[in-house]
């Protein structure tokens, strides 16, 4: 359009000239002036090729949690020898990634040698989601003719979404299994426990022999023997769990397996024996029947199953999270259950789900619950394995929003069932993915240790 708008000038500019030369009418030719300047105008505006650009992203973290957001800055340089007055930019944001605030795209007027600042939000999930390079749109003073620059791209080219967490708070359910776990038991260790009297075959390290010295009496030191403890990780991934405080977010199943995945290793490297169960998908790998189970164990072998059950709970995931807490409602398939606040839902075949995992898990283990807490059925899970005697801890990442009834109603419900995670014995990990998943568990550490659930 702007070529003919400018063309249209020039043919306009010389009929004025040949006007005037055939009728030898000098007004004509002053009148050609006129759309001459325009086309001079518009030629001496069109961008040089030397007008450069530079373009450097800077993420607030590049290794963020899923459902954290992400700040981006987009720094626009001139590097050219002359002012650009109209410079449009458009960040290559990821197509999976949503912008929660600000804007990738940008009109800019620059100096020489001046840069300008744009600036957005994203919201993080989880993979790797590389960045295109910005589109550099450069338009003359006359705001008709432009060109694309090829703008060169320093700082972050990509966005890695995992989780990090440091531990679970374990209790003391341990395995005989030499391990990081204190126990109340005494025996070889490095904690003084008590002392006993001694026994013929009790190793000479271990005699108190200062009160040898001054009674004369032998004793045995016992230490706070120190072992390894059998956890399964239990994943929600069912349907129901499913579900985003806003679309475009990482959904509560999806979460709840971040959550499982990044605990698998720490409690490996403290020498805990560890199984997964997934709620939701059948076993991947032997085809048994929902919840995908994989028993406690350790090794190189073990751990490439649990990683295998963890990415198809994660791949089952990722492909809906459409669903919103506040259009989530029970299916017609679902059922009422009775509880002491006058009833929730379960929905259909969760009740079997609890009773093959049940029969599944040996006396003696502890059990981490990943669940955003969105039904009851974390709460019913949690009552089963409290009455054949497990400790449970639950991890909750909150998926729940507070910006309309429908949505505050689902938050509510949330928070009943972790007041009832805890009156069943859990111990609760309320996480919100606007924090950093390790600080959810050192705040329920400390809580833990402060004496309360």
């Amino acid at each position: 359009m702007s070529q003919s708008r400018f063309t249209g000038g020039l043919l306009a500019a010389l009929v004025l000239a040949g006007a005037g030369a055939a009728s030898g009418r000098s007004a004509l030719f002053v009148a050609a002036v006129i759309p001459l300047v325009f086309v001079l105008y518009g030629a001496l505006s069109v961008p040089r090729a030397d007008d450069g650009v530079h373009v450097t992203r800077d993420l607030s973290t590049e290794s963020p949690l899923p459902g954290d957001r992400v700040a981006v800055e987009l720094t626009v340089e001139n590097v050219g020898g002359s002012a650009l007055p109209d410079v449009r930019v458009a960040d290559g944001v990821p197509g999976d990634l949503r912008v929660v605030d600000g804007s990738p795209d940008a009109a800019l007027a620059l100096p020489a040698d001046g840069t300008a600042t744009v600036e957005y939000t994203i919201v993080a999930d989880r993979g790797q989601f590389p960045f295109d390079s910005p589109t550099v749109r450069v338009r003359g003073a006359s705001a008709t003719n432009a060109r694309t620059v090829d703008a060169p791209v320093d700082g972050t080219d990509e966005l890695n979404c995992q989780v990090s967490v440091a531990d679970v708070p374990l209790r003391r359910q341990t395995t005989a299994h030499a391990g990081t776990l204190p126990t109340d038991s005494g025996g070889p260790g490095i904690e003084f426990h008590s002392t006993r009297e001694y026994q013929r075959g009790d190793p000479a390290s271990r005699i108190n022999w200062r009160r040898y010295a001054k009674t004369g009496e032998l004793s045995t030191v016992n230490y706070r023997e120190r072992r390894a403890a059998a956890v399964v990780l239990a994943v929600d991934a069912r349907d129901a769990s499913d579900a985003t405080a806003h679309a475009g977010t990482p959904s509560g199943a999806s979460l709840s397996a971040y959550a499982a995945a990044r605990a698998v290793e720490p409690l490996e490297t403290a020498g805990h024996r560890v199984g997964l169960a997934v709620f939701g998908i059948d076993d991947p790998v032997t085809g048994g029947t929902d919840p995908a189970w994989v028993p406690p164990g350790t090794g190189d072998a073990h751990h490439a199953r649990i990683a295998t059950v963890l990415d198809a709970a994660v791949e089952g995931g990722a492909d809906d999270a459409e669903t919103t807490t506040e259009e989530a409602e029970p299916d017609q398939g679902e059922k009422q259950v009775a509880t002491a606040d006058g009833g929730s839902w379960l929905g259909a075949g969760d009740d079997a789900r609890i009773d093959r995992f049940a029969e599944r898990v040996q006396p003696g283990t502890q059990v981490v619950v990943c669940s955003p807490a969105l039904d009851e059925f974390p709460v019913a899970l949690t009552r089963r394995l409290a009455a054949d005697g497990h400790h449970v801890t639950a991890v909750s990442p909150d998926v729940t929003a507070t910006d309309t009834p429908g949505r505050t109603l689902a938050a509510t419900d949330r928070a009943l069932s972790l007041s009832d995670l805890r009156a069943a014995g859990a111990h609760v990990v309320d996480w919100s993915p606007d924090e950093p998943l390790a600080s959810a568990v050192a705040r329920a550490t400390t809580t833990i240790r402060g004496g309360q659930r």
